[in-house]
């Protein structure tokens, strides 16, 4: 059986959460995240998502992070941010919305 490689830059918080999501040219709608890093998430998205599709992504109280899709697998999309968090930022947000979701 073969085995699966981790190809992730850093480790990822498991947790739901809404943001706020948008493609260019459209408004911002809500859709779930499932689990955040430094370097990007993993979204649900009512709409299929291309790889290499730009996006922003907001998270509650942040300003809009432009992110690319990097793979789509049935609703689940995977997002890497153009540029990642800052370590505090990612920190504040991961434990934020890990207690939200308690």
């Amino acid at each position: 059986m073969a085995e699966t490689v981790e190809r992730r830059r850093g480790a990822r918080v498991r947790l739901e959460a809404e943001v706020a999501f948008r493609r260019p040219r459209e408004t911002h709608y809500a859709i779930s995240m499932h689990d955040l890093s430094q370097h990007g998430c993993s979204v649900a998205c009512p709409e299929r998502l291309d790889a290499g599709e730009l996006v922003w992504v907001q998270l509650p109280s942040l300003e809009s992070l432009p992110a690319w899709i990097r793979w789509t697998e049935k609703a689940f999309s995977g997002v890497e941010f153009d540029r990642p968090m800052h370590r505090a930022v990612y920190e504040m947000m991961a434990e934020r919305l890990a207690r939200a979701a308690a």
